[in-house]
């Protein structure tokens, strides 16, 4: 590209002098973008680009300073060989740049410096760690190969064999099947499975074929959670994306997220117990006065040194939701109300209490003072005990991994 540049006093008009000012000073740019854009280009096509742009994250710096000087000399209208260059390999590179970015997170930026700035901060960062002794994990899981029926990948080979059947009669033996069956298990086994933990501040994901990606539970925002448990997978929108795939505790993985990314668990809990004068229990409610065929109700009993609570196992969505607020989703079924009452216990002492009245409100469960609850004798390891209170009784199993806190709990009632 060849730009004649007008001398000031050879009778140009203010515009075309003030046009020729700016392409002499953005015209230096030309060449050093020309290359930086075709390199970086060349290296987010490569299979290897994410290793790539962590060792020449400085070339992503380097496009994002030449922006300014490249709007410049695109903006004025002088249009040849270079130019249209220019201008063809940076639309090439925004394309690139922006499915590059996806792949770390559904926000993009309004412009190429600003995705290509996303895109810098991103590779800088340091490759996630699985979870150390300092820090509890709250759920893991690894490959669930349960999922492998409900892959996808599995309907199509079972139609191809049955729609095929025929013709593997013809060849007379399973060679054909055999090799196609293990090409199938081996891709589900490096592609399509990994591990996950989930610890009180992040959720991290280790394919087993890949880099390890991890998001932080405070960046998770609401609708941020979705999940298809029959396949074993979560997504989670944040600071990343991130989806688990074909690991087991989908449905668990979903519910806790949700709640520990909301108030009083976000930032409140490092995953170690604080409650631990509490006793949890299956249990199950039924009226003092049974009438005849009445069954009684399952649930989970709460001993505490002041009181006494039932919760019902059929009502955990009301539970969750008292916990994570009204608009939260339903949670899955493994979602228990026993799981929900372990991870109340990570709340201190005083915030225990008030969430497991909140529970017990919304659940329609019992709620007895220490004062008013009648028991039977002194309970004993493995037998079932009742108490009661209010007309309503409760029964309650205390094995022997619990009879202890249990009988301690019950003494300190009766004191």
């Amino acid at each position: 590209m060849t730009l004649a540049f007008p001398h000031p006093g050879s009778g140009a008009s203010p515009t075309e002098t003030r046009l020729a000012s700016e392409a002499r000073g953005a015209h230096w740019a030309m060449d050093p973008a020309l290359a930086c854009y075709a390199e970086l280009s060349r290296m987010m096509r490569s299979p290897r680009w994410k290793r790539l742009l962590r060792a020449h994250a400085e070339r992503l710096r380097e496009a994002g300073a030449l922006e300014a000087p490249v709007l410049e000399l695109l903006a004025l209208g002088e249009e040849g060989e270079s130019l249209r260059t220019l201008r063809q390999r940076r639309s090439r590179l925004e394309v690139l740049a922006r499915k590059r970015l996806t792949h770390f997170t559904r926000r993009s930026g309004a412009s190429l410096g600003e995705v290509l700035g996303a895109l810098e901060a991103l590779v800088r960062e340091p490759v996630p760690q699985p979870p150390g002794q300092d820090e509890p994990v709250l759920l893991q899981g690894t490959q669930g190969w349960r999922h492998l029926l409900a892959w996808p990948g599995s309907w199509v080979f079972a139609l191809l064999t049955l729609t095929n059947r025929h013709w593997m009669a013809r060849v007379g033996h399973p060679g054909p099947l055999l090799i196609a069956g293990g090409a199938l298990f081996l891709y589900f086994h490096l592609r399509c499975s990994g591990r996950f933990w989930l610890t009180a501040k992040r959720l991290m994901w280790q394919p087993r074929f890949g880099e390890p990606v991890q998001v932080s539970l405070e960046s998770i925002a609401p609708g941020g959670i979705s999940s298809l448990p029959a396949w074993g997978e979560v997504r989670v929108e944040g600071s990343r994306s991130l989806t688990v795939r074909h690991a087991g505790h989908a449905g668990r993985l979903a519910a806790l997220l949700d709640l520990h990314r909301r108030s009083p668990f976000l930032g409140a809990v490092d995953g170690s117990r604080q409650v631990a004068e509490v006793s949890v229990l299956p249990a199950s409610r039924l009226p003092e006065s049974v009438r005849s065929g009445q069954r009684a109700e399952p649930g989970v009993a709460v001993l505490r040194p002041g009181y006494a609570a039932f919760l019902p196992a059929h009502r955990h969505a009301e539970i969750f939701r008292s916990l994570a607020g009204p608009e939260a989703q339903r949670p899955d079924a493994d979602a228990t109300v026993e799981l929900l009452v372990e991870h109340m216990r990570l709340l201190s002492e005083t915030e225990f209490d008030v969430r497991l009245r909140q529970a017990v409100l919304a659940s329609g469960g019992e709620l007895w003072q220490a004062d008013e609850v009648r028991s039977g004798s002194a309970p004993k390891k493995g037998t079932m005990h009742r108490f009661s209170a209010r007309g309503m009784g409760m029964d309650v199993r205390a094995d022997s991994v619990r009879a202890e806190v249990t009988d301690r709990i019950v003494r300190r009632w009766a004191a």
